[in-house]
């Protein structure tokens, strides 16, 4: 499956290093210059492209017709807004976002994205399992 991450950061990196693992193609927007030179760095067989979602003519630079997925992954909700919107324009069968506020799941819903609110809850909420299951091992 070819997979567009929309951010690089590192849930967006992450994303990407399990796509790969899984055998899957992986491009990436990154609006931060830095960052997407640390995504080219870190990543050989990763298209990176440093823009801006909104920027006219990027989405045809990552071939988005031939698109399995879209992930939104910034930690700006206006950029997943923006993502999301225009993987729908365009038909992208396979649209999910992370959501930085609860406030805005509705509409993003709306649109028809599969949404994962609060990443850091369920990552302190994974952590605090793991302490769980040791307790109940121990008694």
């Amino acid at each position: 499956m070819y997979f567009i991450i929309v951010g690089g950061g590192a849930e967006g990196a992450s994303l990407a290093s399990l796509a790969l693992e899984l055998g899957h193609q992986v491009a990436m927007i990154e609006s931060n210059s830095e960052q997407a030179q640390t995504l080219l760095q870190k990543f050989d067989n990763v298209k990176v492209f440093n823009a801006d979602i909104a920027e006219s003519g990027i989405l045809e630079e990552v071939d988005i017709e031939r698109a399995d997925a879209l992930f939104a992954t910034t930690d700006d909700d206006s950029a997943n807004l923006m993502a999301v919107f225009l993987a729908k324009e365009k038909k992208v069968k396979n649209i999910v976002t992370m959501l930085n506020n609860k406030g805005h799941q509705q509409m993003f819903e709306r649109l028809g994205a599969k949404v994962l609110v609060n990443p850091e809850t369920i990552i302190a909420q994974r952590l605090l399992d793991f302490l769980d299951r040791e307790e109940d091992t121990s008694e």
